[in-house]
């Protein structure tokens, strides 16, 4: 029931884009948000969901269809509007043994082409090497639109790893990757967990004596969505209060 209010409150006041993945809630996600969200008309909201096979035993094409096949279902509808790759970044082994050696990205090319997904993407997580290996291909295969971590802190501020190679990579190269290919943004964190929602008095004295009605949240939404190349931001809304 909570979720059916906070699902009716969002779309009575302009959301009309829904995330989950089958791993999601210990799998409860998909079906709640089927649930919720089909109890309004379908053309009052987007879908988006992922295909989940991080774990090795889920690498064949029988598992990965299945999990795709079972995210319809769950979902209750006959189309899916954004489908992503889940979690690229574990490096180009994971990323060929889930997706390329076994077929399953060239499936899911193949429901976009019959309109059973309607736009195909990925979230990254990781290795930038394999972050930039899907996008220098964009030629081969059209990304719709690709989900990244970004926010006034990790837009130059993410780290490095070890042998020079970026991991969590700045989302200002993200972001400009992305702008330069033609691939739409989504974007997950911008308050980097509710940390950009709750900063310090001083910080947020700064904020207030320019917006002093504004709160720091609203700041971060803002400067997201500030930058051209964005489809739309996510936030893990689970209560009214925050909601409202």
């Amino acid at each position: 029931d909570e979720v059916n209010q906070l699902v009716d409150y969002a779309i009575e006041h302009g959301v009309n884009y829904f995330d989950t993945a089958p791993m999601y809630m210990g799998g409860q996600s998909e079906v709640l948000t089927g649930n919720a969200l089909a109890r309004h008309p379908r053309e009052k909201y987007y879908v988006a969901t992922k295909m989940s096979n991080q774990n090795r035993r889920l690498w064949s094409f029988e598992e990965s269809k299945a999990m795709y096949e079972r995210s319809m279902e769950k979902l209750k509808v006959d189309y899916i509007d954004y489908y992503l790759l889940h979690s690229i970044g574990g490096g180009m082994d994971s990323l060929k043994g889930r997706f390329l050696d076994n077929g399953v990205l060239e499936f899911l090319l193949k429901e976009r082409k019959e309109g059973r997904i309607k736009h195909l993407g990925f979230s990254y997580h990781g290795d930038v090497r394999d972050f930039d290996w899907l996008l220098d291909r964009q030629e081969e295969y059209h990304w719709d639109f690709a989900q990244i971590q970004m926010n006034y802190l990790d837009w130059r501020h993410a780290s490095l790893n070890k042998n020079g190679w970026r991991r969590d990579a700045d989302a200002e190269y993200l972001y400009d990757k992305l702008e330069k290919t033609g691939v739409q943004a989504v974007i997950m964190e911008p308050l980097r967990g509710g940390a950009l929602g709750r900063m310090n008095d001083d910080l947020t004295a700064r904020l207030n004596a320019v917006r002093p009605n504004d709160s720091p949240a609203s700041w971060a939404f803002r400067w997201v969505a500030s930058h051209p190349n964005i489809l739309t931001t996510l936030s893990g809304i689970n209560q009214m209060e925050h909601m409202e």
